[in-house]
């Protein structure tokens, strides 16, 4: 396989396209056929002088000898290959100068006639073998016919004897001249251009092949190597020339040569294959490659393989692969870590809690005794911490419950007005305590009884209220209720809570549905709490078929709102375990 290149910078041909070093050749070869041309025809007159009476006067011999000197200057300019603007116009002077030597030499001959059919021959030489279009070739008429014109006046001393049919036979010639002249330069620059592309493909295509990431070996139908790319230095340490004419399979692994010859000298069209190749320095390396049977192809001749060293791929893919494996025995060994320590607190939820009630309830019984007053109030502040850890211990276990997929959501009877009137009753005076407004809105068709797990509604609704009952300093808190979409047998009903409290930054509304995090350390020392609640919420209405949402503007408050999807009727008393496979995936 041949790719040529250029070998010099591109140059300006005499239509202003490049040139290489190829179109220069061809410029310098014309000229000098011209002057081949022009050196035969004046020999040849310069013997024709000779056989004149006497030889023939000095002067003429004269001419003859600055024609030849003309002729040798010209030649030496062509041997120096000048740029080819230079060089033209060295062609048209010289071919002037020979036009008005003609013309001279006429004149001494005393035939002005004869002379000019010696140029019209020279017209037609230098329109067929100067490097030159129709422009240069009108302006070297030009110049040959003023000089004959001169000459015929000094011979005849009068135009008196011209034929009308000899100025036309003249002017007819000399249009052919330039017509020959004009077709020869189209066909030398469509030439020239046809050759340009060409080589420019070549060189494209030599460039992807000497600098692609891919080597390409072409060898014959027994597996004689015929080319090598250029990286084959790079990926195996052989330069190109040390493998031509060697067998392919010399430099195969024993264990895949017998693969590689079925696959690649028996391939009828093509063949893919990865297999192991020899370096120069005898080590192995992974190779990815693709034959093609390319035989019957005269421009190839061969099968030929590009292929490509994968093994820093193959590493790769190994690392990644191990990587993967280590990361998946880990998470799965959190996970069971994770299930393990839900399962062990969901199980004995019963044992922590009960302690915590027996505490309470003591306590309880003991306030209703005669106490003196320190004594009740020391009975009352454990009461009230007993009250608050409990209250920790239950969040605890819940979140835990859901994590181990042990919490279940019933369907049965839910009024929803009956369930928020229990809040509002429950939560009226921790907001009158803090002067708040608690308000609710509910839909008047939502009062009707409608199948959900009225139980984690309740608790959902009431750690919403009261949380923004802990956040808000003055203002009110409202609970919303309403059907957004109904079907015979569904309604979608939106619950929202609104706060004038104290708002979320934005950047930290998405972290405080994580476990243990509210919105900055602030709040955790001045309102207390363990940041469970709307972790827990949030769950708990993803376990019912919702999602929470957060709108929230520092200063002027928040609100939190869910849609759930209710079916009418009671339900007939389901109880449906959702459990913990969605709060798990959810997890």
């Amino acid at each position: 396989m041949t790719i040529a290149a250029a070998k010099t910078p591109p140059v300006r041909t005499e239509r202003g396209a490049p040139a290489d070093d190829r179109n220069f050749d061809h410029l310098h070869a014309r000229g000098r056929a011209g002057l081949w041309a022009f050196f035969v025809a004046v020999t040849v007159l310069t013997i024709q002088d000779f056989r004149l009476p006497n030889g023939g006067p000095v002067s003429l011999h004269l001419v003859r000898l600055v024609e030849f000197l003309l002729i040798g200057a010209g030649a030496e300019v062509n041997r120096r290959r000048p740029p080819p603007r230079p060089a033209i116009a060295v062609g048209v002077a010289l071919v002037s100068g020979i036009y008005v030597t003609s013309a001279i030499s006429g004149y001494l001959r005393n035939d002005a006639q004869t002379q000019l059919v010696t140029d019209l021959a020279i017209a037609f030489a230098t329109a067929t073998t100067m490097p030159w279009g129709p422009w240069w070739q009108l302006i070297t008429l030009l110049a040959a016919g003023l000089s004959a014109a001169v000459a015929w006046l000094l011979v005849y001393g009068t135009f008196g004897n011209v034929s009308v049919h000899l100025l036309t036979g003249i002017a007819i010639a000399y249009l052919v001249s330039i017509y020959i002249a004009y077709q020869l330069q189209r066909y030398r620059a469509e030439r020239d251009d046809a050759e340009g592309a060409l080589r420019a493909s070549e060189e494209r295509f030599r460039a992807l092949i000497e600098r692609g990431s891919d080597t390409i070996t072409i060898v014959d139908a027994v597996g004689g190597i015929l080319y090598e790319s250029p990286s084959i230095e790079r990926v195996l340490g052989y330069r190109p020339e040390e493998l031509i004419g060697r067998p392919v399979l010399d430099y195969i692994h024993p264990d895949d040569v017998a693969r590689v010859r079925s696959l690649v000298l028996g391939a009828r069209e093509t063949a893919s294959m990865e297999c192991r190749s020899r370096r120069k320095d005898g080590t192995w390396c992974d190779i990815e490659a693709v034959a093609r049977n390319l035989l019957d192809y005269p421009a190839v001749r061969g099968i030929v393989i590009n292929w490509r060293d994968v093994g820093e791929r193959k590493r790769a893919e190994h690392e990644r692969a191990v990587y993967m494996r280590d990361l998946a025995e880990a998470r799965d060994t959190a996970l069971a870590a994770t299930r393990a320590k839900s399962d062990f607190l969901a199980n004995t939820s019963h044992e922590i809690r009960s302690p915590m009630h027996v505490f309470i309830g003591m306590t309880d019984m003991a306030l209703d005794t005669n106490l003196e007053p320190e004594a009740r109030e020391y009975l009352g502040r454990a009461r009230s911490a007993a009250v608050a850890l409990l209250a920790i211990i239950n969040d605890i276990l819940d979140l835990s419950k859901i994590e181990a997929g042990k919490l279940e959501i019933e369907r049965g009877p839910l009024d929803v007005g009956a369930t928020i009137r229990e809040i509002v009753h429950l939560l009226e005076p921790s907001a009158a305590a803090k002067g708040l407004a608690l308000a609710c809105r509910v839909d008047a068709g939502l009062h009707r009884e409608l199948a959900g797990d009225a139980g984690r509604l309740r608790q959902v609704l009431t750690n919403l209220v009261g949380n923004a009952i802990k956040f808000t300093e003055r203002g009110q808190v409202a609970i919303e209720a309403r059907a957004v979409r109904e079907t015979p047998s569904h309604v979608a009903v939106l619950f929202a809570v609104h706060d004038t409290g104290i708002g979320i930054a934005p950047e930290r509304q998405t972290a405080v549905f994580e476990s243990f995090t509210q919105a900055d350390g602030s709040t955790t020392r001045k309102y207390g709490g363990t940041g469970l609640g709307l972790t827990i919420s949030r769950r708990l209405v993803e376990l019912m078929g919702g999602e929470l949402r957060l709108e929230s503007t520092v200063g002027r408050g928040s609100t939190l709102s869910f849609t759930l999807d209710l079916t009418r009727g009671s339900g007939a008393k389901d109880a449906v375990s959702v459990a913990a496979r969605s709060a798990a995936s959810a997890a």
